[in-house]
């Protein structure tokens, strides 16, 4: 098999995976998978279907990014497969700049496998909610010189 039809069987086996859902928010009530169950999912689908995700923290103009290589055990001679994910460092508080990074690193490289491999969780689809309730948000217009772009300064 080629790496496309790999990576199709491998998102099949993740669609019927036995594995249940670890994680739990109890304050806005959804389970989730945790970090250690995607990386095993993936670990299982890859070690099925003979596939290497190698994952690097990534920098360039733009800014950071994780990138996934797909590689094929079986015809390493194959072009990998190369995905990719716009990041932000992250902040958390009472860490330094080093752990800041990693926990970038890690939560990007969970995203992007999570993406590449179909793993769903229901609490990232905005869909997947009841949007019908009124919030106290009021809604800020973008002052008229501003030219709606985002920067992350």
């Amino acid at each position: 098999m080629n790496l496309y039809e790999k990576l199709d069987k491998a998102r099949e086996l993740v669609r019927t995976t036995k594995h249940k859902k670890a994680g739990t928010n109890t304050y806005s009530k959804y389970d989730y998978f945790t970090p250690e169950q995607v990386e095993l999912i993936v670990a299982e689908v890859c070690k099925e279907t003979k596939m290497l995700p190698i994952c690097s923290l990534r920098r360039n103009e733009y800014g950071l990014f994780q990138e996934l290589s797909l590689i094929n055990l079986e015809d390493i001679k194959e072009t990998p497969l190369v995905f990719e994910l716009a990041t932000v460092k992250g902040e958390l508080k009472a860490t330094n700049e080093t752990q800041q990074m990693g926990g970038t690193d890690t939560y990007s490289e969970r995203y992007l496998k999570m993406k590449v491999f179909q793993i769903k969780d229901n609490n990232l689809d905005f869909d997947a909610h009841d949007n019908s309730k009124k919030t106290n948000a009021k809604s800020v217009p973008l002052a008229e010189e501003d030219d709606g772009d985002i920067s992350f300064d």
